[in-house]
């Protein structure tokens, strides 16, 4: 009796095994998709990120010194 309760809990073991063994390997596979295409893409667009806030942080110092000239030279014209 022991022998037959023994061949189906192998046998859905080996299932679950088998399964288990499946979701692994797309996992695997999943990860290394997204290790070589997506972070990729991820870092590209960053580097466009970083490009695009340079180029606003340099007009915000154009500005600053326009306004700060501009007041400066305001300041001097009301003086003399």
């Amino acid at each position: 009796m022991a022998q037959t309760k023994r061949k189906p809990q192998l046998k859905e073991w080996t299932e679950v095994t088998d399964k288990n063994s499946a979701d692994i390997m797309e996992i695997k596979q999943d990860i290394h998709e997204m290790k070589t295409n997506h972070l990729f893409h991820i870092e590209k667009d960053m580097e466009k990120q970083s490009k695009s806030i340079d180029k606003i942080d340099a007009r915000l110092w154009y500005v600053l010194i326009l306004l700060v000239a501009s007041t400066a030279i305001g300041m001097l014209g009301k003086v003399m």
